[in-house]
């Protein structure tokens, strides 16, 4: 029965509903009480004929209501000592689920947070000739039909690049401390705007996936070409003040090569850790959900991308074992680029926000993800390594003080996806004309400064079963993407 509801969950996509008070509420090294705000009878303005008797009992009276329904749905006997209060608050003993609404706290966190989705009617992405089809089941069964010169929404094919944009633009949120509706946010927002001026778009990602990593226009990223797309960007547009550091296989981190990217001690930059992971076959290995409820509570968290069966998510905190997490695949509109970024309106604005709770269980989850953290100075990476040292438990990420010698450490090919800084492989997978016109479509500059970027290792002899690997993903994705 509980697999059933599980499916059902998965098909529908219900709002989380909050029944747990006891387990705290983390969302990106923030913890929240589960305790839902007291309830605050609204008092109705006193007529002038009413009495001070009347308005306080009719007051009363809506208070005895909301206390009385509360009462009987949660049938609970006397609380025991172990479980009777949280940080100085009652916790109600739920026999059985009580679906009262979340604290106010934690959703206008989630509410601050961006939030990238699908979008249609962007500005062509030109289709190679030996690409991806340009009729995708997913995006069929939403009323998207892409153009046969190339794609127009990322339907059916985007979700890893949202994941990993959401993932890259709530760093930059986290970084300037930003809120939301200002005119740092605004700007930000214009850097993920759905145009190929805008340094963090869709098109620049596939862009530089397929110039990187061999991804053609309308396949669909792992993890690792995510990651990336992610570096080469930020090492392209200097104006976030942002690196990128991609770790090694099985979330291996090597101290002398992430003081190359970051500048070191005397010419420290902000630095965004990616860790491209593996934490199963099928599922995630039970003894590795604790480490993974720690990747989310400590202060340099950004959030996790991936992680749900042939689709990607976008994870920033947990409940126990239910983690939180925005779901891209909701076509909105193409956001347009703006250099006025205060031009843009409210309901622009708004297609980058929501407040909707979506968790999923630990074990419901793909063990394939990029995690992130943010290591904004010295003081923050000697924490970080402290944090990460001292946690109690199974571990997935090491640290070690140099790369091995006999190979380059950050070649991140766990996921089975895709082959990194395969600059030769660009012609193999694509026409002869296929380059020129996709060029000069974009009209992207040339990245004339390598500054913050890793040299990572190329394997070209996996490649066949690799892209059989893919081959079959894109299928299970169109099956279930939808």
């Amino acid at each position: 029965m509980d697999n059933i509801q599980r499916f059902m969950n998965y098909l529908l996509d219900p709002e989380a509903v909050n029944t747990d008070f006891k387990n705290p509420l983390w969302s990106l090294g923030v913890e929240y009480s589960p305790i839902p705000d007291s309830p605050r009878p609204q008092i109705a303005p006193r007529p002038q004929t009413a009495s001070m008797h009347q308005t306080v009992s009719s007051a009363q009276s809506k208070l005895s209501s909301y206390l009385a329904n509360a009462s009987s749905v949660l049938r609970k006997p006397s609380p025991s000592p172990d479980h009777s209060v949280s940080n100085g608050q009652a916790i109600p003993d739920v026999r059985e689920p009580l679906n009262l609404p979340w604290p106010s706290a934690f959703v206008e966190n989630i509410g601050s947070k961006l939030y990238m989705t699908y979008r249609t009617d962007f500005p062509l992405i030109p289709r190679t000739s030996n690409g991806p089809s340009f009729i995708r089941v997913g995006s069929l069964l939403r009323g998207q039909i892409n153009d046969k010169a190339g794609y127009t929404s990322d339907v059916g094919w985007g979700c890893m690049v949202r994941s990993g944009q959401t993932l890259l633009a709530n760093t930059m949120i986290a970084l300037r401390n930003t809120k939301p509706g200002s005119t740092a946010e605004k700007k930000i927002i214009s850097w993920f705007a759905d145009d190929p001026q805008a340094p963090f778009s869709i098109q620049n990602f596939v862009h530089h996936g397929w110039l990187a990593c061999g991804k053609q226009p309308g396949e669909w990223f792992g993890p690792s070409a995510a990651a990336r797309c992610m570096q080469i960007t930020c090492s392209t547009f200097k104006e976030p003040n942002l690196r990128v550091y991609i770790g090694g296989d099985a979330g291996d981190v090597y101290e002398d090569s992430f003081m190359r990217v970051s500048g070191g001690p005397g010419d420290f930059k902000p630095t965004l850790v990616l860790l491209g992971i593996r934490l199963g076959i099928e599922k995630i290995t039970p003894v590795y959900y604790e480490a993974l409820k720690f990747c989310l509570q400590i202060p340099q968290s950004v959030g996790i991308a991936g992680g749900r069966p042939s689709s990607s998510h976008y994870f920033f905190g947990h409940q126990n074992n239910n983690f939180f997490y925005f779901d891209p695949h909701y076509p909105r509109k193409a956001l347009p680029y703006r250099t006025d970024y205060e031009s843009y309106t409210d309901d622009e604005i708004a297609t980058v926000h929501t407040r909707r709770v979506r968790s999923i269980r630990v074990e419901d989850m793909d063990p394939s993800m990029l995690i992130g953290f943010l290591i904004r100075d010295m003081d923050d990476w000697k924490d970080w390594i402290s944090r990460v040292e001292s946690f109690q438990g199974r571990k997935f990420i090491h640290i070690s003080k140099s790369e091995p010698m006999f190979g380059h450490g950050n070649s991140i090919n766990t996921d089975g996806y895709v082959d990194l800084g395969l600059q030769k492989r660009r012609r193999s997978v694509l026409g002869e004309n296929d380059s020129e016109d996709f060029e000069h479509i974009f009209a992207l500059p040339e990245d004339d400064d390598d500054n913050g970027v890793q040299e990572l290792e190329s394997d070209d002899e996996g490649e066949p079963n690799r892209k059989s690997h893919q081959d079959d993903e894109d299928a299970e994705f169109d099956k279930c993407a939808t």
